[in-house]
């Protein structure tokens, strides 16, 4: 006979370690289901109610065989961002009350990073096994819209699957596969993570981007593995490859106060201030190559119809620390026209752009200096683009393809996208 019951309370990983299952902490809950027992299974169905702020309804097994074994079928409707931060490691308490950077340093990162160093719960992970298959209808995030969520987990012996996990985001989808092997020592884990075409006005609109005037799409691909008990030390010891690219078109931002760092500030300094109009893309690749968690730029290059857009350095997962410089070198002679580098500097959790970098502050110099020393043409020199950058082959671009594969429309190697390595002057 079904029995009804009821469950609430602060977390509820806390109830289910009771029998010694494993779940990602949660805000307070209040669930209700009707039970049936039959020999060593329980079965619990027309489960409803909610977590945190999102609602949860379906029903799961557990059968108390040789293994403990658990099995959900689960749908929530509308998932608050919050209540998702407990699948990366992040407390989702401090997470509402104080934020991202406070949740990280409470899982035992450094001060300021934002990736998560809560330990994975190796031994009881090995004690249990689990299947999921979990629908989310939305999730309610500020800058991004993501919906129609689809994740498969499968748990069995210490060896967990997040595969596959689906989502649409921006009118695009992406496809992912996350895998945690904690039969090793440390866990082995891998991440895969792929994005079709998707509108980069849509996607980009929380971030200086004008959807309007952006005709321009991005695809692209994360594929990294590394060792470790937490998502931190799998990325700080990682390697793989990180890749984006631009087919044809267009892209506008919107305008923007120069405080902010986003893509519309970044569009202002690159150009300094003189964008009138859509930048027309031809082609572009955002990628970096990634080796013990050190990821350098192989290559960053855009090609646009009057610019070809090049950046050098990189970031690294371990400290989270950012060196990035990019500039715009034009395709026809021109005065002021903005190739000085623009510099990305920080941490993950605090980037900054550099209104004038070292690079530029050595040039701005050695202009002062000649036009004392010689004449003021030659001071003006310093500052002038001779209009000699070489359009980008797309073929390399669109492929993904390292700077060592990079050429010009005329089919000769590329000197200009760095060597793959994490400094802005390689």
């Amino acid at each position: 006979m079904p029995l009804k019951v009821r469950a609430e309370g602060r977390d509820l990983s806390e109830l289910l370690a009771i029998i010694d299952v494993a779940i990602p902490r949660t805000r307070r809950y209040a669930l209700t289901a009707q039970m049936v027992k039959d020999d060593e299974t329980y079965r619990f169905t027309g489960m409803k109610g909610r977590f945190g702020q999102s609602d949860l309804a379906g029903g799961f097994t557990i059968a108390n065989a040789e293994r403990l074994r658990i099995d959900a079928k689960l749908v929530t409707r509308r998932l608050d961002i919050i209540d998702a931060a407990p699948f990366i490691g992040y407390n989702p308490d401090i997470v509402a009350s104080k934020g991202a950077v406070a949740a990280a340093a409470a899982s035992g990162s450094g001060p300021r990073h934002v990736i998560p160093d809560t330990e994975l719960p190796v031994a009881m992970m090995n004690r249990f096994d689990a299947g999921l298959d979990w629908k989310i209808g939305v999730i309610r995030s500020r800058n991004v819209p993501v919906q129609d969520i689809s994740l498969k987990l499968a748990l069995d012996r210490g060896l967990l699957k997040l595969s596959p996990l689906t989502f649409s985001m921006a009118r695009g989808d992406v496809a992912s596969d996350f895998i945690f092997d904690t039969r090793k020592r440390p866990a082995a884990i891998s991440y895969d993570i792929r994005l079709a075409p998707t509108p980069m006005g849509r996607l980009l609109a929380g971030y200086g981007v004008a959807e309007a005037g952006t005709s321009g799409t991005i695809h692209g691909r994360i594929k990294l593995a590394g060792r470790g008990d937490t998502i931190h030390d799998s990325l700080a010891t990682s390697s793989g490859r990180i890749a984006f690219m631009m087919p044809k078109g267009t892209l506008w931002t919107r305008n923007v106060q120069l405080a902010e760092l986003d893509i519309g500030t970044f569009a202002y300094k690159m150009f300094q201030g003189k964008l009138k109009k859509p930048v027309e893309i031809n082609c572009g690749l955002v990628a970096f190559t990634v080796n013990g968690g050190q990821a350098a730029a192989d290559p960053i290059l855009i090609d646009t119809s009057k610019n070809v857009i090049t950046g050098r350095g990189g970031f690294s997962f371990d400290t989270e620390a950012l060196s990035l410089a990019f500039r715009a070198d034009g395709k026809k002679f021109s005065l002021f026209s903005g190739q000085s580098p623009v510099g990305i500097e920080g941490r993950f959790a605090e980037p900054s752009l550099q209104v004038i970098s070292p690079e530029l502050l050595g040039r701005a110099g050695a202009g002062l200096g000649l036009a004392v020393a010689a004449t003021p043409v030659a001071g003006l020199l310093a500052f002038v683009d001779i209009g000699d950058a070489k359009s980008a082959a797309c073929g390399p671009v669109l492929s993904g393809a390292r700077a060592a594969a990079q050429r010009t429309s005329k089919g000769k190697p590329r000197d200009d996208v760095g060597k793959g390595k994490p400094k802005k002057d390689d």
